[in-house]
């Protein structure tokens, strides 16, 4: 059995079925918007057997914290109870005439800004992969404290560490979140981020591939740099591989990073275990590589397809069919 843990903030999302800005009269699907709890129903949806997905969050008493339990529970296994008198975030997803989206949140002093390092700890224990993501540390001081001790004590532990960027505008600028997401990025061994995020926080002018050395160096695993519907390049320090993505009829494209992420390490657990890819000879992780950056890119594709973050993840048979579809 693979454990797969994460952790971080699950809100109650109102996604708009209109275009037009927030306070706009119009109808809302209530849908669960967390991004690492996003990658665990991605990854649970894709079928791999001996995988279980583990989320561990607070939430509030209320009727979004009730909503979040009863949409995830019996999806992948939660580690979350509702704290009477607190309160689940909340945000509303619009969409603009021009296919951008814009979010408003009403998350400050949220149940989850109050995760600690203690109520992930004891579920570290005996996992084998410890995803998290850039926008945890954004929520408070002590949500940073736990992401940090986490991947450091998974560092210690050699439990493999996924991080994706996850740049959230309206929670940080970049001044702010470069330091710490640097930092995090070393303790990472397989770290994803968007071209469009490394230029807006870093704004070096560089490609997707010079992006992917500057971080491999730094962290010595596996980054994977995405580039929309242009693909994405992936580089282990040896293997620069690049897949050009697909063209699909995009409905909404919220998720579809999280769906990547699920698709990446879904395609890699397919091959082997997580704590041994990174240990394999570059000749043998080549084409386990090039079959995960294929997964990962059918997988945010389809989640574009449709509304909600985690609707359209596709099963693997769902993945396969795809590609025989697109060759």
């Amino acid at each position: 059995m693979t454990k797969f843990l994460t952790f971080g903030e699950t809100m109650g999302q109102y996604n708009a079925d209109f275009i037009g800005v927030y306070g706009d009269e119009g109808a809302y699907m209530l849908d669960c918007a967390g991004a690492e709890s996003n990658v665990a129903v991605g990854l649970q949806k894709l079928g791999i057997s001996g995988v279980e997905a583990v989320w561990v969050s607070r939430l509030g008493d209320d009727e979004a914290g009730k909503f979040v339990l009863d949409e995830l529970e019996g999806r992948i296994s939660v580690r979350a109870q509702g704290y009477d008198g607190e309160n689940t975030g909340i945000s509303y997803l619009n969409h603009h005439i021009d296919g951008e989206h814009f979010k408003t949140y009403f998350r400050n002093g949220s149940a989850a800004s109050r995760l600690t390092f203690a109520d992930v700890q004891p579920h570290l224990q005996d996992a084998d992969i410890l995803h998290v993501t850039g926008i945890t540390p954004a929520l408070s001081g002590a949500c940073h404290d736990a992401v940090m001790q986490a991947m450091q004590h998974a560092r210690d532990s050699a439990i493999t560490v996924s991080f994706d960027l996850n740049y959230r505008e309206q929670l940080w600028s970049p001044a702010e979140c470069r330091p710490i997401f640097e930092r995090m990025a070393k303790y990472a061994d397989i770290f994803k981020l968007g071209h469009d995020e490394a230029e807006a926080i870093w704004g070096w002018n560089w490609s997707a591939e010079e992006y992917a050395s500057y971080f491999q160096v730094m962290n010595g695993g596996l980054v994977v740099v995405t580039r929309g519907m242009e693909g994405a390049v992936a580089f282990d320090g040896a293997n620069l591989l690049r897949h050009s993505g697909y063209t699909v009829d995009v409905v909404d494209p919220v998720g579809a990073g999280d769906a990547f992420v699920a698709g990446m390490l879904g395609g890699i657990l397919e091959w082997t275990d997580a704590r041994c890819y990174l240990r394999l000879d570059a000749a043998v992780r080549a084409p386990m590589l090039e079959h995960a950056l294929e997964v990962a890119n059918v997988c945010g594709a389809l989640t574009c397809t449709r509304h909600g973050d985690t609707a359209a993840m596709p099963s693997m048979p769902e993945v396969r069919e795809f590609v025989a579809a697109n060759r």
